[in-house]
Formats: structure tokens, sequence, C-alpha cells
């Protein structure tokens, strides 16, 4: 395989469609093996047992996503992965994208633990609060795990600390990309909500695409600013 140019915003969306239609069998083989791990975590979620469900997820599927995500970079810049080289990257990135997984989801407990407040009503006021508290603390962790996951994998030394600082740091340079995200994000849940739950065997996929394309542009934007810190360029 050739190696890809670089990523520019005019061509941002091009090459994800690009890589997406030239590599599908690996992509899927991705999307495969990365079904089988969230598979405790979702069976959890169907006995409804919410708080083990995100305990869980964040030891398997949050390593699994920064493999994804690593598998997926390679085809973006043009590299042909080994086909187990998700299992590798699981296996090394393991303990630092646990550890970030779950500090990316404690929103999300307190969100479970203020919602059966709601069920009786009246509801007070503060009970309103804190759920917007929530929701934006979902929305922040959410907008910094876009670029947190991807720079685990840049600094393999790196800990979980310098991770979030370069993701502050580029989520606060780059706000349309990271709403684009969002966007796309929102979008693809409702398409899982109200067109099939199967597309959750490929969406998920096509997502962390979209993230690891995302990385590489922020990344290359940042190296034509000499001010940025020296962390969130490399």
């Amino acid at each position: 395989m050739t190696t890809q140019p670089g990523i520019t915003s005019g061509t941002y969306v091009v090459q994800v469609g690009q890589t997406l239609w030239e590599n599908l069998p690996q992509l899927l083989w991705g999307a495969l093996l990365f079904t089988l791990v969230c598979i405790p975590a979702s069976f959890l979620f169907t006995l409804r047992l919410f708080i083990p469900t995100l305990l869980v997820a964040s030891i398997t599927i949050g390593p699994a996503w920064t493999a994804l995500l690593a598998f997926e970079m390679r085809l973006l810049q043009g590299r042909v992965p080994r086909q187990f080289s998700l299992f590798d990257d699981f296996r090394q990135s393991w303990r630092r994208s646990a550890v970030l997984s779950l500090l990316t989801i404690f929103p999300l407990l307190a969100l479970i633990t203020t919602l059966p407040a709601l069920q009786s009503p009246p509801v007070a006021p503060i009970v309103w609060i804190g759920l917007a508290a929530d929701l934006l603390g979902c929305a922040v962790m959410a907008t910094l795990s876009f670029y947190a996951f991807p720079s685990l994998l840049q600094h393999p030394h790196q800990g979980v600390r310098a991770a979030i600082r370069d993701a502050l740091i580029l989520a606060s340079r780059h706000p349309a990309n990271s709403l684009g995200l969002l966007a796309i994000g929102i979008l693809f849940s409702f398409c899982i909500a109200y067109i099939s739950p199967a597309l959750l065997l490929l969406l998920p996929t096509v997502y962390a695409l979209f993230i690891a394309a995302n990385h590489l542009l922020v990344l290359q934007k940042e190296a034509h600013h000499k001010s940025v810190p020296q962390s969130a360029v490399h």
C-alpha cells in the first residue's frame, strides 16, 4: 500500500472514506475483535447492572478502543498492520487505557446515581442542577477522550496525567473538531437506537476511524504552530 498524503481539513472526510473503502476487510476484522471484547459488558448491560457494566467496560472496552485506534491510525498512514497487532496493542496499553477509562466513566457513574431521583416527583431543583452537571461532565470527558486515548499511542511511555494534559490543550485549540466528533457520535447513537442495534457491529469502528484521522489532522496543524507546548506537538 502506498503512503497516504497528510490529512488536511479539506481532505479529512475524503481520506476517511477512502481508507474505509480500501481497507474494509481489515476494518471488519478489527470490528469483529472489538465486538468480542465488548460481550462481557454488553451481557451485564442486558441485566441492567449499569455500574458493573461501566466498571467492566473500563478494563475491557477501554483498552480495546485504544488498540482499535492504533490499528486504524496505521491504516490512515498507509501502513499495513499485522493481523494480530490488535492483541499486542491491547496488552501493551491495557493498564494506562484502563486507568484513563475509569476517569472517563466517572461522570457516567454520577449520572446513573442521579437518575433514580427523577422518578420521585416533585423533583428538587438541586437534582436538576446535578443532572445538568453530570451531562456536562459526560460531554467534557467524551471530548477529552477524543485526544487522550490517541495520545497514549503517540507516547508509549507517557502517563495518563500527561495524556489528559495534552487532550486539554488539543481540545481547547480545536473546538470545531471536537464539536464535529461529538456530532458524529450523537448521529451514530441515533442510528443505532432508531435504525438497528446491529449497527453496533460496525459503527464504533467507523467512529474510531474518524477519531484517529482527527488526531492525525490536529497534530499536523499543531506542527505548524511553534508556540504550542512540545508535549502537544509530538
